[in-house]
């Protein structure tokens, strides 16, 4: 079984496209730990070093339903900002979202 996953940061600010790129370095790990293979097919850069706007994945395993379930849909993580220390706000979105395929395998 494969899947294409995307990991965005939407609209959101740049603390969102670091938060993109922390949750793909969890995410490839927990990958790894269940047997999934991937391949990165897209990424765009952010706006500063370390950050990702969007990456899109092509993942293939047995076990993939499974272990999306809990990855599937917005993420929230929580910590303060590190580009801008005084700013208040410690709750950070991104989305994770399964792709469709056209029926001759090109993506959306």
């Amino acid at each position: 079984m494969e899947k294409l996953i995307q990991i965005t940061s939407g609209r959101g600010p740049l603390e969102c496209q670091w938060v993109v790129a922390k949750v793909l370095k969890t995410f490839l790990e927990e990958a790894k730990q269940n047997t999934i293979e991937y391949e990165i097919i897209h990424r765009e850069n952010g706006d500063e070093n370390l950050a990702l706007k969007s990456v899109t994945l092509l993942l293939k395993g047995k076990e993939l339903p499974s272990f999306l379930k809990s990855w599937l849909g917005s993420v929230c993580w929580i910590g303060k900002s590190t580009f801008r220390k005084l700013h208040k706000r410690s709750n950070w979105f991104i989305g994770v979202f399964e792709l469709e395929k056209y029926k001759n395998d090109r993506f959306q």
